[in-house]
Parts: C-alpha cells; structure tokens; sequence
C-alpha cells in the first residue's frame, strides 16, 4: 500500500461544505464508500442548502485558528 493511499476509514474534512463543490465532494466520498466525513461550513446547520446523511456537519468558522 502506497504511503499516500487513502483508506476508507480515514478521516476526511471537507470546509464550505454547504456550497455546490464542497457539497458534490461530500457526495462523492460517501458515494464511494468512504465512512468518516466531517463537512464543515460556517452557516448554521439548519440553513445549509444541502446536508448528506451519514455524514458528521458542523457549523464551524474555520478562519477561527481554534476551530
């Protein structure tokens, strides 16, 4: 197994979850079977546009060092 290949375990974050792109990548690694998503966008969770199930959301602003 190469040093960089992605496991279906790993842990994947992906920020502006809530807009087009970031969502369809939310999409594409549940899709393909990946099970640890954190999508992350600085909206309140209730006014996302889009919400994938089975996948960890928060609402965090992440040009917040600490978040």
């Amino acid at each position: 197994m190469s040093m960089h290949e992605t496991k279906k375990d790993d842990l994947i974050v992906i920020g502006g979850a809530d807009g087009f792109i970031a969502g369809a990548l939310v999409r594409y690694f549940r899709d393909r079977g990946f099970t640890r998503i954190r999508a992350i966008d600085k909206k309140p969770l209730p006014d996302w546009y889009q919400r994938t199930p089975g996948v960890e959301c928060l609402c965090l602003d992440l040009s917040d060092e600490a978040n």
